[in-house]
């Protein structure tokens, strides 16, 4: 399951920043927490959705995990050209998280549930 079903890209990482960004009024305009918030963000991929909410969200911290190792490096790129430093971006499985119970006061996802064969899981 560490494969992304649309691959690695340049082409693709350029599809995902425009789709964030087209829909980043309609998915995110109230996507604010209470300052002081430790938020799980699963399935970060390549920071698309990261660099929208983070900055709006500067008294919270991210904790952003993916699988993929090579999104977590785009990710990574992003936070820091952005100079976006609230989060921290981890690789982890989101079916066995490396975190405590009630570790989290917020848990954020977009366009991970799809590539899940058993979301309910």
């Amino acid at each position: 399951m560490n494969k992304y079903v649309h691959g690695y890209s340049d082409y693709e990482a350029n599809r995902l920043h425009d789709q964030a960004d087209s829909l980043a009024d309609l998915l995110h305009y109230d996507s604010v927490w209470e300052k002081g918030s430790i938020i799980l963000e699963a399935g970060c991929g390549i920071g698309a959705q990261t660099k929208i909410v983070a900055p709006k969200n500067k008294n919270s911290k991210f904790i952003s995990i993916d699988i993929s190792l090579e999104s977590l490096d785009q990710a990574r790129n992003i936070a820091d050209s952005n100079r976006i430093d609230n989060v921290v971006f981890q690789q982890a499985n989101i079916f066995a998280l490396p975190f405590g119970d009630e570790y989290f006061d917020h848990i954020f996802l977009s366009f991970v549930l799809e590539h899940i064969p058993n979301p309910i899981q």
